[in-house]
């Protein structure tokens, strides 16, 4: 008859079970092989060798030796790229514009300074696969309405939650810069726009007297909002100004300096090249918000929006290239890599393009250390393509977050082709 097992022997084995799970697992190699290998910080590298240690690239190079016991992936002919980092999104925040249930962009009122777009973000939004499949494999998401909208987050396009794919948290505050110019015949627009620059500022006041009495030991009841704003007051988080007019940014760089604030992004649009010397000589990078877009006004040319990029750069003024940060741009997102295309087209050097959306906007977003380009040290999060990513021909063949292969079928828009492409087909069209 068997025994039953003592209580001694059973904490024995339970022991040792335990011990055997805390022992650190053995490090996961692979070998990426054969593939041009782009690194965007480097010439381009024919016969390139990546290796990836645990989700971390550890060497890149010409004629590298696979290191002993390492699992080899043969990409014969194609080209590996760093993943795509969307400057400015609403991925993961907003699911179906329609569905109010689905949109969590933002709050009402104007100081939702304590809002933060991590904990807002959806996981398990169907249309992160759909951007992934496109390259977009990093996205700075960033809260909407009111004047403070909130904190924005550099988010991973891969995880098992909001925690596990937080890249960098928080990444900026986001100011929404009062109009200047009323589009329509209201009477009390100057008014209008004279309040909100003056809320604005009452504001920052207001912040800096809570930080004040905080320092000096004063009992203050805590105000989030406010505490929210002090790390930009210290220069310590960067000033996302949302301004799209001329005037609008004119001014806001006026304020900006009236105020000291030196850490500041300005998130606009082709507006942008009107202001483009003044930018360069402060210092202020640009998120250019879109670069498929129609002419602002009436008497511009039609590509005023497609040469912004190229007057940015010849100014020498940083900046990163987005699609819009709307819900109809998030479902879209994958189309990041064709507004940069499409500023190549008008005159931007094409590794100026590709830089938009890889490197400095990872630069600009404070994560380069971490992706934006194929080098040691960084998350292996890249893909390997037919092509240049920026031709609309190429195809992304195969992606990868953190070293772990995303699955290309699990993907909403592809699944409804399969559908749709396997419906039955009249052998004659109907009259």
């Amino acid at each position: 008859m068997k025994q039953p097992t003592s209580i001694p022997a059973g904490a024995a084995r339970m022991a040792l079970l335990l011990g055997l799970l805390a022992l650190p697992a053995a490090a996961e190699t692979v070998a990426y092989v054969g593939a041009t290998v782009h690194p965007v910080s480097g010439p381009p590298i024919d016969g390139g060798v990546m290796v990836v240690e645990d989700g971390v690239i550890r060497a890149v190079g010409a004629g590298l030796a696979v290191p002993e016991g390492a699992e080899v992936v043969e990409l014969n002919g194609l080209h590996l790229y760093p993943g795509f980092v969307h400057p400015l999104s609403a991925l993961g925040l907003i699911e179906i514009g329609s569905v109010r249930g689905t949109r969590d962009l933002g709050e009402v009122g104007d100081n939702n300074a304590a809002l933060r777009a991590e904990v807002a973000w959806n996981a398990d939004s169907l249309l992160l696969p759909v951007a992934a499949a496109g390259g977009v494999l990093t996205a700075h998401v960033a809260p909407q309405g009111g004047t403070f909208a909130g904190s924005s987050a550099v988010m991973r396009l891969d995880g098992w939650n909001w925690h596990d794919m937080t890249l960098a948290a928080p990444a900026g505050m986001h100011l929404a810069y009062p109009q200047l110019l009323s589009g329509g015949d209201d009477e009390d627009f100057e008014e209008k726009t004279k309040r909100a620059l003056e809320t604005i500022n009452a504001t920052f006041d207001d912040a800096r007297a809570y930080r004040k009495a905080k320092d000096a030991g004063t009992p203050v009841d805590r105000d989030a909002d406010l505490e929210a704003l002090l790390p930009v007051l210290d220069g310590s988080l960067p000033l996302y100004v949302h301004a799209e007019e001329k005037s609008q940014i004119e001014s806001a760089l006026d304020w900006a300096a009236e105020q000291g604030f030196d850490n500041l992004v300005l998130v606009t649009t082709s507006d942008a090249r009107y202001v483009a010397e003044r930018l360069a000589k402060e210092n202020v990078p640009v998120v250019l918000n879109g670069v498929l877009r129609l002419p602002r006004r009436r008497w511009e040319p039609y590509d005023a929006a497609y040469v912004a990029a190229r007057v940015l750069h010849e100014a020498g003024v940083r900046f990163a290239i987005g699609d819009g940060d709307g819900g109809f741009a998030a479902a879209n997102a994958r189309n990041l890599p064709f507004h940069a295309a499409m500023a190549a087209a008008f005159g931007l050097p094409e590794d100026v393009a590709l830089r938009s959306v890889t490197l400095t906007a990872a630069e600009i977003l404070g994560v380069a250390d971490r992706v934006g380009s194929l080098d040691p040290g960084k998350e292996a999060t890249f893909f390997a393509a037919t092509g240049d990513p920026l031709e609309i021909t190429t195809r992304i063949e195969r992606t990868w977050i953190r070293g772990r292969e995303l699955d290309p079928e699990d993907n909403h828009q592809w699944r409804l082709y399969q559908r749709y492409n396997a419906r039955p087909r009249a052998e004659e069209p109907p009259p």
